[in-house]
């Protein structure tokens, strides 16, 4: 039977006790990734709680994987799909570092890292925003169509929905093309299916540029989550391509989740994981 992963994002991580998730994780194969680590050290106030509590997890058994864009930026140096989330090499290296080091993390060091993401993802959205205004001037009446939506928040599972169909129903490698285009020398071999992470990242950053679309145009800019949170967010979902299960407890998350990943498990706390989910270590 094939092992079921799961991601965690933070606001399950900060709601749940370090002991819970140090027994949960004995027997489930829990990811904790890359912007739960970086959303950790930028926690003003409980910092140091948090970051504690991620060694101490990792140490009982959690897997860490790489981040977003080593994941992209592989697949656009090898020019084929992502495998594993999970390399045990370095999953070992970090478990020693934590063994040998009380206080083993860099907040600068990770803050600058992730600064340097969101000028990356800031300059993808406003190419993924011009692309979605492009096919617009070739399909007229879409952006009237997309303005008639319910813009409020009740409505948003239903537009998030919407936005998935509208952009699967989409050539995405052509988009990748022009939206990606600076990520590969090689855009033709690059991106060529739903087998590839930065499909799926792709796909989200549209989905979300149809949502900003629709707030553009009533004028009103109260419903667009902020770039930084968009990114954590999508971050979170992006795993999905490779994981079964996600926990969050955050609304936006879940909505643009069961969206984009109609057939991957949602969850609000560990106490609803299904016994499917528990894997076998001895």
């Amino acid at each position: 039977m094939k092992t079921k992963k799961i991601v965690i994002d933070k606001s399950v991580f900060r709601g749940t006790s370090t002991s819970k998730l140090q027994e949960f994780v004995r027997n489930h194969f829990l990811i904790l990734p890359d912007v739960l680590y970086y959303e950790c050290v930028t926690s003003d106030e409980e910092q140091d709680k948090l970051l504690d509590r991620f060694k101490d997890v990792v140490l009982a058994g959690g897997f860490i994987c790489p981040s977003r864009n080593e994941i992209i930026q592989k697949e656009a140096k090898d020019l084929s799909p992502y495998r594993s989330l999970v390399n045990l090499a370095e999953i070992l290296a970090v478990k020693k570092t934590f063994q040998e080091n009380s206080r083993p993390f860099n907040p600068k060091k990770i803050k600058l890292a992730y600064e340097n993401e969101l000028k990356m993802a800031q300059s993808i959205k406003d190419l993924a925003d011009g692309f979605i205004q492009e096919y617009a001037s070739k399909q007229p009446g879409l952006i009237a169509e997309i303005r008639k939506s319910d813009n409020s928040r009740a409505g948003r599972p239903e537009r998030l929905v919407k936005w998935a169909e509208f952009v699967d129903s989409q050539d995405i490698h052509n988009a990748s093309k022009k939206i990606l285009k600076n990520i590969t020398r090689f855009p033709e071999k690059y991106c060529l299916s739903d087998d590839w992470v930065s499909w799926h990242f792709l796909r989200l950053i549209l989905i979300l540029s149809m949502e900003s679309t629709l707030f553009r145009g009533k004028g009103d800019t109260s419903g667009i989550i902020s770039v930084e949170h968009n990114l954590q967010d999508i971050t979170y979902i992006l795993l999905l391509s490779r994981a079964e299960g996600l926990l969050t407890q955050d609304n936006g998350c879940s909505c643009l989740a069961k969206a984009a990943f109609p057939e991957k498990d949602i969850f609000s706390d560990i106490n609803q994981v299904p016994e499917e989910y528990i894997c076998n270590y001895s």
